[in-house]
């Protein structure tokens, strides 16, 4: 008790020097652990087991104003052997009231949709009972918070392909990942009524029984329909995926180059403040050598103090990255929403590099402080 009371003491010797350590570290293990959290986030949605044996297909001129792509492929594409399922969807942007934020909305057939998105969890109304409500819709999650909608509301999105607009009410809301929680799920023969589109979709998802076929499949798929009046283009899933990355690159190469010079520079101030701590108590450290202090115990003391300052920093820092998206929805891209989830393991490992910190950051001034000459330290030489 009476060495915590000497250490306690010794730390709050300097306030303002402490007070800077600690929020340096703070800063430095906050920036450190939330910009990994977002790029763990982003590794477990873009590479998620569930992608490996998709196929994605469509039109080879589609685009969201022209869904024709015929339901019709759907029986010829599960001939192809290695083929387990086909799954249609028609998609159209559209858009709530005044506001001129898109709206992804998804015709699709409701018993399918946990084949077509990674869907957690469904509040309200289930899959069966949207198959029997026509006018019925699930909305993502993040959706209703974004608009304040509630199960039961009755809503109109605006479309150029319906005067009127499609009108709906939310029977349930989507939990789900990527951006499966953003999305409006509608009956799909409502959807085609709405904008005088039936038996056209937008794409085709393809699952595969063994990823190790999807080449050979999407050859046959684009091979099939080639001459058609309407042509297949078809690629992976994870292509896509990858192809979102290659686009925000460098933005996660930044992400990673600002998170370890945030931790490098603060090694390096914090290092700084103890030498200088320890410098300025050489005398003190010389006595309690004279008094009978052993070299080992001095430098105990001295690294307890600084482990501690940078624990109570780095934990600080850390756990506000990881409280953060816990109680703030952040989604990185806008383009792709991708919800940014807090991860423990993150905040384990910020701690280490606190600890790490203020061990390396000390040891150097301690040892050099405790294998002085008792004489040489009280007079103050070094």
């Amino acid at each position: 008790m009476k060495y915590l009371t000497l250490i306690y003491k010794n730390i709050l010797r300097n306030k303002r020097r402490t007070l800077l350590i600690f929020v340096s570290l703070s800063f430095a293990l906050f920036l450190f652990v939330f910009l990994f959290t977002v790029l763990t986030s982003m590794n477990k949605v873009m590479y998620r087991p569930s992608i490996m044996n998709n196929i994605f297909a469509g039109s080879t001129f589609y685009d969201v104003k022209h869904s024709d792509l015929p339901e019709s492929y759907i029986s010829k594409i599960k001939t192809i052997s290695h083929v387990v399922d086909v799954n249609s969807c028609l998609q159209l942007f559209t858009y709530f009231e005044k506001s001129t934020k898109t709206i992804n909305a998804w015709g699709i057939i409701p018993s399918t949709l946990n084949e077509i998105m990674d869907i957690t969890r469904i509040d309200g109304l289930d899959l069966d009972g949207l198959s029997q409500d026509r006018t019925g819709a699930l909305v993502g999650y993040y959706l209703m918070e974004e608009y304040n909608w509630k199960i039961g509301d009755r809503i109109i999105l605006k479309t150029g392909l319906a005067k009127e607009g499609i009108p709906f009410t939310i029977r349930g809301i989507v939990h789900g990942i990527s951006n499966a929680s953003y999305i409006t799920y509608l009956n799909l023969e409502y959807l085609q009524d709405i904008i005088n589109n039936q038996g056209r979709v937008s794409f085709f998802y393809i699952k595969a029984d063994d990823p190790s076929f999807i080449p050979e499949i999407i050859q046959k798929v684009e091979a099939m329909f080639r001459n058609y009046p309407i042509e297949v283009y078809a690629f992976t899933q994870k292509s896509f995926q990858d192809s979102i990355v290659d686009k925000i690159k460098a933005i996660l190469i930044a992400f990673r180059f600002i998170g370890w010079i945030a931790i490098i520079s603060t090694f390096l101030l914090v290092a700084n403040c103890i030498a200088i701590s320890v410098r300025e108590r050489t005398t003190e450290i010389g006595v309690m050598r004279v008094l009978g202090f052993s070299r080992s115990k001095i430098l105990a003391l001295v690294l307890a103090e600084s482990i501690l300052v940078a624990v109570g920093g780095g934990m600080a820092g850390a756990l506000l990255a990881y409280l953060l998206p816990a109680f703030y929805h952040i989604a990185i891209p806008a383009t792709v929403p991708l919800h940014v989830d807090p991860d423990g393991s993150l905040v384990a490992y910020g701690l280490f590099i606190s600890v790490l910190i203020g061990l390396l950051g000390g040891i150097l001034p301690a040892l050099n402080s405790v294998l002085m000459k008792p004489g040489d330290a009280i007079r103050g030489i070094g």
